[in-house]
């Protein structure tokens, strides 16, 4: 008799992952490995396989052993994925030429943006330093204002991973300290790509589909602080708040504003701020807290 494949539901497969490889894993980064296509999806009624599993264990595997990105273990994966599926190695080396391609117009852009500017940079700009014909850029972004969220989504996914691997290599359990060690490396990101964020903020205005974007990268950065208030919580470390979520998105404009101030002030306010933001974290999300 054949034995039955496991399944799990999304809390179960992170637990299955933990369990068996030791390393630490959460929602967010499942989703982001689902959205970039390096986990395939789960079947019908969100049931996560073995398949899943041995998936996530290769994923971790290169990342901790060889550092790979994550970008570069996408490449690997779709040329595996590619070859099963019976593509030729015209098809598979096209398609990894598109991904290099697209991935160097936001390199480019990125470079361009911090040196002149978002405004005082054209697409002719971008094109030229990517080495492509101006119609060509137009294939994977339908304006520079969509090459702006997917520059700034970079950055973002930049700092959290950065994120990741400095609280997993610390092993650092304390809920306050999380919570700081994340305020920190954003409001970092703020500080020195303030111009590009607050860019996106006003490209957004009357523009639907940017507006969505933005709240998507909003999204992912409030997240990752309801993980952790969340876990807080469930260990009696907090006060148990009813809405986490809007607590979540106050705090990341809570860490906006501060990177406004210290944009001001610089390095002298540095250290009383961090202080003061401790004693404030420590107070507010105190379980006594009313």
């Amino acid at each position: 008799m054949a034995k039955k494949e496991q399944g799990w539901d999304f809390g179960g497969l992170i637990k299955a992952f933990e369990a068996d490889t030791g390393s630490t894993l959460t929602r967010n980064q499942v989703n982001r490995y689902l959205k970039e296509g390096i986990l395939p999806q789960p079947e019908e009624g969100e049931i996560f396989s073995e398949h899943h599993l041995e998936r996530l264990r290769m994923i971790e595997h290169l990342r901790s052993r060889y550092g790979i990105s994550l970008r570069d273990i996408s490449g690997l994966f779709g040329v595996i994925v590619g070859s099963a599926a019976g593509e030729s190695v015209e098809e598979q080396e096209e398609e990894k030429l598109a991904v290099d391609r697209r991935e160097r117009i936001i390199d480019n852009a990125t470079e361009l943006f911090a040196a002149k500017g978002y405004h005082g940079t054209t697409i002719d700009e971008i094109v030229q330093a990517t080495g492509i014909a101006k119609g060509t850029f137009y294939i994977y972004f339908d304006s520079k204002e969509e090459l702006l969220v997917e520059v700034i989504k970079r950055l973002i996914d930049n700092t959290l991973e950065k994120i990741d691997r400095k609280l997993e290599h610390e092993k650092e359990a304390d809920f306050i300290i999380r919570l700081e060690t994340k305020g920190q490396e954003l409001l970092d990101l703020y500080l020195k790509r303030s111009e590009l964020l607050y860019m996106l903020l006003g490209e957004t205005v009357g523009n639907q589909r940017l507006t969505e974007q933005s709240r998507e990268v909003y999204a992912r950065l409030a997240a990752r602080i309801e993980e952790d208030l969340r876990t807080g919580v469930e260990a009696g470390e907090i006060y148990p708040f009813e809405d986490l979520k809007s607590i979540s998105y106050a705090l990341v404009g809570m860490g906006q504003s501060i990177a406004v101030m210290l944009l001001g002030d610089g390095e002298a306010q540095m250290d009383k701020t961090w202080k003061t933001m401790h004693e404030f974290f420590r107070r507010t999300f105190s379980p006594g807290s009313r």
